[in-house]
């Protein structure tokens, strides 16, 4: 009997014992009677879990907030939650037998608890302890440690240190199958902003420098780095104003050179990972984006980014890999911004891409393991390709997404998470071989997940025609009128979630549908879709949420004359825009840390917001600019502050005093103006909090506040 076909008949047998042991507990009540979930229970925050398989599969390393689950409302705004919830303890489990042992327990101001951690080998690994939580720092916070699984053998590795320009700190990129004892890292000790490669010795935290990184521009920052499967650089990517530059280098001469330059808004490609042709003994780049000849001229302008295998030798393309029509696979959409997420997965052994993940309506995937079975030799080793692995667990929960957590290098054994819009994720551990399945631990595990609401996707026409995907969520709950919230995303220029969303279900649950477009601007369905949104604040992004009410008024989920508009960011700039343009269609408004004065924001605010930004170029490209002809006429168009006399609906003006990104001013300008022309509002602010809320009893605050809110102007 060949390998292959081992393969298949245990996969077979173990889809068959796992889904009979598991179908009762695991199966979804759908049609689950309507039962309110309390705003604590919105508010609480939970645990933090991670995880790591050994390589050989004999540990999982399970990393969680030292603390009891449950839902319990911290007291004090300042401190936000318990400081247990942001420590992490260590635990180790053997698997065989089960055992757990407890090696870094997580305490509070304990600074050699771990932030992070990586496997070096079978038995040996690497964490980053999390910084000291008091006045000053210990020096065990500044360093790196190696220990054994068991517990011993605890070595100090790398420094980090704390500079004006960020911290200078290292991390693995790559393991080294040749020698054990050895692993490549990323560490910027030389420059904080510029990483040089190095192989670092796991038992006496000796470095050896491999390549130093390149000499870059003042403005200049490094975007991602790709690496062969021995550890070498092989190309990175950086950002300067409105250009991005691909960088190569040449291990002969030690030096990076410029490979290719493109703009933001124009066709391009970009890598995704580095992968072998072993027939041709040479190393491809797969990309992703448009396709060009030699001369840099384009020859394939597809609209969203495809897929393509590329030389960076002979600077040619093969034909297309991969294309999907509506949305982009991966990249920059646009060149600019990204395009919602693309994760490859690559074998551990053999370091062959065997999945990409791209973002679409929701996860899809696309497989390459399947292309080297027939030239794998045969072996007694029983080993799971990724596309038989996720089939396998995906038998179990057909109606939600699964998201590996980590594998043993077999693909064997490890854990997984299952989530959905209704399911915040719960943590299962499998072993393929035993034909076994658990859960270890759950996100949020006070919430009802039969309770909870599926986002379901929906496409409507804008006036121009132009198709708008969005996220309907429906309420179980009976009542006399059709509700609608319509939520646009903050952003704006990203694109809309379809995991949980804790504000969304709270809409939910009161009572109201939840509209949530992805408007023109947003990321991930291609260049043109994205650049409809330049300079279109409070104009066709607006129609276009304007469009996705009249849709829903249509469809009957909402009565004309019951529609709020709720939204955080630029979200809250749309809610304040639709208050001002388009009064006659919302009962009301929820302003969160929203944009309210267009020549504040405009000014100078990527500086504002982050001593290296890199993008208020394309900011300025996409929102507009406070200079130039025609700017102030821009400005004061689109500027909701400027048009409150418009206003009819009531406003709920919900802000943080701490918030650096929409500084707290647009909230008390927008305050004085509804003042100024006897506009109904209601004002809620948060002393501790910034853009956007973090503690429990600040959250459990603002939604006592907006339920009370939509009580009185959405249902009366």
């Amino acid at each position: 009997m060949t390998n292959l076909k081992k393969k298949s008949e245990l996969i077979f047998l173990t889809n068959l014992i796992m889904f009979s042991s598991l179908f009762i507990t695991l199966s979804i009540n759908l049609n689950a009677e309507y039962k309110k979930i309390s705003n604590e229970e919105f508010s609480c925050k939970s645990n933090n879990y991670r995880f790591s398989m050994s390589p050989d599969g004999t540990y999982l390393a399970i990393m969680s907030s030292p603390r009891e689950d449950v839902c319990d409302i911290h007291p004090e705004k300042r401190s936000y939650v318990e400081d247990e919830w942001g420590q992490m303890s260590l635990s180790m489990m053997t698997m065989e037998t089960m055992e757990r042992k407890v090696l870094l327990n997580g305490s509070p101001g304990n600074s050699i608890d771990p932030r992070s951690f990586d496997w070096l080998s079978d038995e040996r690994f690497v964490y980053e302890p999390q910084a000291f939580n008091e006045v000053g720092r210990s020096i065990n916070a500044l360093q790196t440690f190696a220990m054994n699984a068991d517990g011993s053998g605890r070595k100090a590795l790398l420094e980090y240190k704390f500079g004006a320009e960020g911290l200078r700190g290292f991390s693995i990129y790559n393991m080294n199958s040749d020698d054990d004892d050895t692993v490549y890292v990323f560490w910027n000790n030389r420059r904080p902003r510029v990483p040089d490669m190095y192989k670092l010795n796991i038992k006496t935290g000796v470095p050896k420098l491999v390549a130093r990184g390149p000499d870059l521009d003042s403005r200049e920052v490094i975007y991602n780095v790709w690496t062969d499967k021995d550890g070498m650089p092989e190309a990175l990517m950086t950002d300067v104003g409105l250009q991005r530059v691909i960088y190569t280098y040449d291990v002969d001469s030690k030096k990076w050179s410029e490979h290719y330059r493109y703009t933001c808004q124009y066709p391009h490609f970009t890598p995704v990972v580095i992968v072998d042709d072993e027939k041709e003994n040479k190393r491809l780049w797969l990309v992703s984006g448009q396709k060009f000849d030699k001369q840099r001229n384009v020859i394939e302008d597809n609209d969203t980014n495809s897929l393509y295998l590329y030389d960076p030798e002979t600077k040619e393309f093969s034909d297309t890999i991969y294309k999907d029509d509506r949305y982009d696979v991966g990249g920059y959409t646009g060149g600019c911004r990204p395009s919602g997420g693309i994760s490859a997965t690559v074998d551990p052994d053999t370091k062959r891409l065997t999945e990409l993940t791209y973002v679409a309506e929701e996860p899809k995937r696309i497989y390459f393991d399947d292309l080297y079975a027939d030239e794998d030799e045969e072996s007694d080793e029983i080993k799971f390709t990724t596309r038989q692995l996720r089939e396998s667990l995906e038998s179990l929960f057909p109606n939600d997404w699964v998201a590996l957590s980590t594998t043993d290098n077999n693909n064997t054994k490890g854990v997984f998470r299952v989530y959905n819009s209704n399911n915040p994720g719960d943590y299962y551990y499998f072993d393929l071989l035993k034909g076994q399945v658990f859960m270890l631990y759950q996100i949020k595990p006070w919430l009802d997940r039969d309770v909870l609401v599926k986002k379901e996707v929906i496409n409507y026409k804008a006036r121009d025609g132009l198709m708008i995907t969005a996220y309907l969520s429906k309420t179980k709950k009976k009542t006399d009128k059709n509700y609608l919230v319509i939520l646009p995303h903050g952003g704006p220029n990203v694109k809309e979630g379809f995991g949980y969303d804790g504000w969304t279900q709270f809409f939910a649950n009161r009572g109201y549908n939840v509209l949530q477009p992805d408007y023109r601007g947003s990321t991930g369905y291609g260049r043109s879709h994205y650049m409809k949104g330049n300079r279109q604040w409070g104009k066709a992004m607006q129609d276009d949420l304007t469009d996705g009410v009249l849709w829903a008024i249509e469809n009957g989920y909402a009565d004309a004359d019951r529609v709020c508009i709720a939204g955080g960011s630029y979200g809250g700039y749309a809610a304040m825009a639709g208050a001002v343009f388009t009064p006659d269609l919302y009962r009301c408004v929820i302003n969160f840390v929203g944009v309210a004065d267009m020549r504040d924001l405009l000014k100078g605010f990527g500086s504002r917001s982050s001593r290296f930004n890199t993008w208020e170029d394309e900011g300025r490209l996409e929102w507009g600019s406070d200079k130039g002809p025609g700017a102030d006429k821009y400005i004061s168009e689109i500027s909701p502050l400027l048009h409150v006399k418009n206003i009819k609906a009531p406003v709920l003006i919900s802000h943080g005093s701490n918030d650096y990104v929409v500084p707290v001013e647009h909230a008390r300008s927008l305050r004085s103006e509804m003042d100024k022309y006897g506009k109904t509002y209601e004002w809620h602010m948060q002393a501790y909090e910034g853009h956007g809320f973090f503690g429990e009893l600040a959250n459990l605050e603002h939604y006592d506040v907006q339920e009370a809110f939509l009580k009185r102007y959405l249902e009366n």
